[in-house]
């Protein structure tokens, strides 16, 4: 098989800032040849590669390039933690790049074993991150493994990234769809009631101080602890002076134990929000929003939202740890 060689001269991505592309293969040699080609490129316009896989295509692609001078490798288990976090680490590494050029980011996140919910808030991280880093020095290929991969994980794939890269060549996808109206879809789905036992905290200003003891204690008697008991918490406060300052001004707070996961609903009695895009990006320095959802979707393994015209519910997961 010849290999088709990712780079400038495909057409795609010139003249732009950012440049984010599904990789669907389907054999190891497809993956090592297209995963080389194009951090071999990279290194001879000078721009370096940040690789996010698994430790077997790690292996194959230190086999296939011998010299991995300017590439950092990571194991794709240690860096797709949480849709948030992990956007947040992106971020942040990009904003570190000070080279004349783009860095390269080959980036496979993990599926197996993810739950439907799960699934649908990654595949939601694949499409906002066409936003909240559309102004960065980024050059972003996404490996997924078509022989393994769920055909919604592939098809998804498709909606989410502008371009799609595969044995033959590199074309627009025609499947892709916005950040704000794939958000919109995600949306629609609705979120599974609470399950008893449910323990139900007012939210007040007068009584914001007592609701977040009392979700610290709800959340130890489920088995939270440590810094995953501290950063719920602090979502949960976040989240709640949000209500407060800007939203109905009252509302409440359900503590819940969902399988694995100590849950928080944060509901808003008073207003609903617009929200679809909320808390995928940073908001500006001078914005008085938006803070709160940003810095939860950091600190929570899952943030889900929904709004209506009776008002809102921002839902807080983190998992209890493994013991």
């Amino acid at each position: 098989m010849v290999a088709t060689r990712v780079s400038e001269a495909d057409g795609f991505g010139n003249n732009r800032r950012f440049v984010h592309q599904a990789f669907l293969y389907d054999s190891d040699e497809l993956f090592a040849e297209r995963a080389s080609a194009f951090l071999r490129d990279g290194l001879a316009c000078s721009e370096p590669g940040f690789v996010v896989v698994t430790p077997y295509n790690i292996a194959l692609l230190k086999h296939a390039l011998r010299d991995s001078r300017d590439i950092v490798y990571v194991n794709s288990a240690d860096w797709y933690i949480s849709p948030g976090r992990t956007l947040s680490a992106y971020l942040r590494r990009v904003r570190e790049h000070t080279g004349p050029g783009r860095i390269r980011v080959i980036g496979e996140p993990m599926w197996a074993g993810r739950t439907p919910s799960q699934i649908l808030a990654w595949q939601r991280y694949e499409s906002v991150i066409n936003l909240t880093l559309a102004e960065s020095p980024a050059w972003i290929l996404c490996p997924y493994d078509t022989r393994v991969l769920p055909r919604e994980v592939v098809e998804g794939a498709r909606r989410t990234h502008p371009e799609v890269i595969d044995a033959q060549r590199t074309i627009p996808s025609s499947a892709y769809i916005e950040p704000a109206a794939f958000s919109a879809e995600c949306d629609q789905r609705p979120l599974p009631p609470a399950r008893p036992p449910v323990m139900t905290y007012r939210i007040s200003r007068p009584e914001l101080r007592r609701t977040r003891r009392l979700v610290t204690l709800a959340a130890l008697d489920h088995g939270l602890i440590g810094d995953r008991l501290d950063d719920l918490v602090a979502a949960v406060q976040e989240i709640a002076t949000n209500v407060v300052e800007h939203g109905g001004g009252h509302g409440s707070a359900n503590v819940w134990l969902d399988g694995n996961d100590v849950v928080c609903d944060v509901i808003d009695s008073g207003s609903a929000w617009n929200y679809h895009l909320i808390g995928h990006r940073p908001p500006p320095p001078d914005s008085t929003s938006g803070l709160g959802v940003w810095i939860a979707r950091r600190l929570c393994d899952q943030v889900e939202i929904r709004s209506g015209p009776h008002g809102s519910m921002v839902r807080l997961r983190m998992g209890l740890p493994d013991r």
